[in-house]
């Protein structure tokens, strides 16, 4: 996949600025980022655009970030999905996952929704060549030392974080 194009679709409009400087300066060139503040403006722009990644907000005016994404879900089964949430449950999460959809809970750092986002990207190009059509699987990111227990995990990449780009 060359550069990838990515939709974030929030309405707090602080966090989307915050979130798309953080995810083109992890990324670098190869990222394209467009935002949208409400569902319906965000359904407009896939109507008319192709986005490899749609990153939505759980809590927005309307449907749930969680309802949209499972709409896009079912025009686009392609698409990276990413839903975060400052308002997470092992429930959701557990939803979440059943979908195919990654998931992070806020604060995050722009770094470790970069590695979410690579991980779909290599479990959607796994189930292409072996030629699944089911979702994408749970995946734990280690740390380098093979830790997966996110409270050490997330707490290795909050020290490793740049300090220019705030935390989410």
């Amino acid at each position: 996949m060359g550069a990838l194009n990515i939709l974030l679709v929030d309405d707090d409009r602080n966090l989307v600025t915050t979130l798309s400087y953080g995810l083109r300066k992890a990324m670098g060139k190869a990222i394209s980022v467009a935002v949208c503040f409400s569902d319906s403006e965000a359904l407009s722009m896939l109507a008319t655009q192709r986005f490899d990644v749609v990153i939505s907000d759980f809590n927005m005016p309307g449907p749930s970030g969680l309802e949209f994404l499972n709409k896009i879900r079912q025009d686009h089964r392609e698409m990276i999905l990413v839903l975060i949430t400052a308002y997470g449950t092992d429930a959701l999460e557990e939803e979440v996952h059943r979908l195919g959809i990654g998931y992070i809970t806020k604060p995050f750092e722009p770094s470790h929704l970069v590695q979410i986002i690579h991980g779909l990207i290599r479990s959607t190009e796994t189930a292409k060549t072996r030629g699944g059509t089911e979702n994408a699987p749970r995946i734990l990111i280690p740390d380098p030392e093979g830790n997966t227990d996110p409270r050490r995990v997330i707490g290795k990449v909050r020290a490793d974080a740049d300090p220019e780009v705030p935390n989410l």
